[in-house]
């Protein structure tokens, strides 16, 4: 579902109105739910399943379908535009997938994170969502092998491609884009694996870097070395006014960074309740000066929404101008 364009107007003034007065008027733009811990891949750079992750989940922890639900009914209530669906696995895995994307399809816009391993026949299904954002490393069967751990190349490119041929016909607005997760091992395969997903109808490819660990450290370019500190004046970050993650565990966190910072449990509490929490309210007014803890959290220095709480911040300074005018 696609909100029009007076209604997304309206929630953004409302969300930068939020911030002007220190508290939040309405729920965040996009939510985010870890569904599952389950994953069929074991990607070299992966946090969880890479090759000697000290923290390999168990592929057996599914978030609940009757919490799903509510959690879903306190995101309507609390006016939430988009709900993407990732997990510590792939979320395709969750045992009622398919049913919750048939539950979300009227109400709100959805993204599926996903390396795009689903059976062909549940192109349909997929399509329901707006967008999906499919993990693909590499431009050839044998370098995704060796990246991934799995043979499942063909399996990728033959679904990007039947998602592409019947967009048209069942959802024409639909996205297809591809994340391709920069290394040392893929570097040189970048252009070609660009070539190849738009010969196949991809509308996108996103480059990104991994987060290191003790167990992908040797995969990581150079230009991607962390940094121990912040240069210059702390960025004003706007993620806890736009964005909340809901963990498989059932914390609640500002950012899908800073998993240490949880606001809430949503087996405890509903999800409404915690965001207009008094925590929560006084940690996003802390993230957006800079305070304490973040300035000592490495993924806050190393900071992968620069840009995007860049772009808030001038729609926050066009907002205060016509405030004042």
């Amino acid at each position: 579902m696609i909100l029009d364009l007076r209604e997304r107007q309206r929630r953004l003034f409302l969300r930068l109105k939020s911030i002007e007065s220190g508290c939040a008027l309405i729920g965040p733009a996009t939510v985010q739910l870890q569904l599952t811990d389950l994953c069929n891949l074991e990607c070299q750079y992966c946090w969880y399943y890479g090759p000697g992750s000290a923290i390999r989940p168990s592929g057996k922890n599914h978030l609940p379908y009757d919490l799903i639900e509510r959690l879903v009914q306190d995101c309507a209530d609390l006016q939430v535009d988009k709900i993407h669906l990732s997990g510590v696995g792939d979320p395709i895995f969750h045992p009622r997938f398919y049913d919750l994307l048939c539950h979300l399809e009227r109400s709100f816009s959805v993204t599926v994170y996903s390396n795009a391993t689903f059976p062909i026949e549940r192109c349909r299904d997929i399509l329901r969502a707006d967008r999906i954002v499919i993990n693909l490393g590499e431009a050839d069967r044998e370098s995704y092998r060796a990246l991934v751990g799995k043979d499942l190349f063909m399996k990728v490119i033959r679904n990007i491609r039947e998602l592409a041929r019947l967009r048209p016909q069942f959802n024409p607005n639909f996205c297809i884009e591809v994340v391709f997760v920069l290394n040392r091992l893929n570097e040189a395969s970048l252009p070609r694996t660009q070539a190849l997903v738009r010969k196949l109808g991809a509308d996108k490819v996103q480059i990104k870097g991994f987060q290191p660990s003790d167990h992908n450290r040797h995969m990581i370019l150079p230009d991607q070395v962390e940094k121990t500190e912040l240069e210059g004046e702390w960025p004003a970050c706007y993620t806890g006014w736009f964005f909340s993650a809901i963990r498989l565990n059932g914390d609640v966190n500002i950012c899908i960074f800073t998993h240490r910072s949880s606001m809430g449990n949503v087996f405890k509490s509903s999800f409404k309740d915690i965001w207009q929490s008094e925590l929560y309210t006084r940690t996003r007014n802390s993230a957006l000066k800079g305070e304490a803890p973040f300035r000592n959290y490495h993924e806050c220095i190393n900071c992968r929404w620069t840009a995007r709480n860049k772009m808030v911040g001038e729609k926050m300074e066009i907002y205060n101008r016509a405030v004042k005018a």
